[in-house]
Parts: C-alpha cells; structure tokens; sequence
C-alpha cells in the first residue's frame, strides 16, 4: 500500500475537514479509505474510467456511502463545471500528471477550494517532472510537501 494514501487521510482528519473532492480515483483505494477513515467526509470523486472494471468499484463504493459520496465519470476539466467556487474544504489532484494537465487541474479546481482550504495532490518527485513544473509554476515558494509525495498550499 502507498504511505501517501495514510498520509493524506491522516491530514483530512487532522484538518476536520468535511468536504472535498480527489480527481483521479483510478480503482478508488484512496476514495474508500477517506470515506471510511473520514466518517463526517462528504467526497466527490472523478475519473475519466476508462477501465470498466474499475469504474465498477469505485460505483460500488458510493452506493455504500449513498449519502456521502458521488462519482463523476468525466475529464476533471467537465467535472470542475459541477461544483461551486468556494465549495470544497480541499481538492486532492491525482489524475493525469502531465504538466499541461496539472496546470489545468489547478486553474480549475482551485476556485473551488473555499479561503482556508487546501489545493494539492500526489507524485511531487522526479518521476513525474511535469507534476514539479505544474505545481512550482503555480505555487512557488508557497509550496509545502508530505511524505509519499504529496504536495499542497493552503489557500
């Protein structure tokens, strides 16, 4: 199991946080951990679900948190049009790590996190450098990381 998925439930919880939304569920293993670890966290998730199967258990997982969880099968960018600006407590970026993408999901999303709240994600390290351009273009020295190569700032 990637430490980054404790590490962030772990920050959501600390934070008491109630609201947010991870873009890039893939097979929803960090979607169900928050939802479970989280029990006052009401979550949006996104994924473009590709992978039927995986689409799948992400639909599953909401129907065992009906009224706390919604899965949005769509681009982050068509997703970002359904919420509200100031609307969540955090948004958590995993989707598509290109740096074009990041920057995107950033100019997207970030007017959605309400004054206080966090804009971040995952794979700030070399592996992915257009994670690192995106995100230092967008936050410079603002920046702050946590193990498992999260990334974040709050706004």
């Amino acid at each position: 199991m990637s430490p980054h998925r404790a590490v962030f439930v772990d920050l959501v919880k600390a934070q008491g946080w109630t609201i947010g939304a991870e873009l890039g569920v893939d097979k929803g293993v960090l979607f169900n951990m928050l939802l479970t670890g989280c029990p006052k966290l009401t979550l949006i998730g996104v994924d473009t679900g590709l992978v039927q199967k995986r689409v799948a258990n992400v639909q599953s997982i909401v129907e065992d948190f009906p009224n706390r969880a919604s899965f949005r099968q769509m681009t982050t960018h068509e997703a970002a049009a359904t919420v509200d600006d100031g609307a969540l407590d955090f948004v958590f970026i995993d989707a598509d790590h290109s740096e074009a993408s990041v920057a995107q999901d950033i100019a997207d999303w970030k007017p959605k996190v309400r004054k206080g709240g966090w804009v971040g994600g995952h794979d700030y390290n070399t592996k992915f450098p257009g994670v690192i351009t995106a995100v230092n273009r967008a936050f410079g020295k603002r920046l702050k990381t946590w193990p498992g190569s999260i990334w974040g700032v709050w706004q």
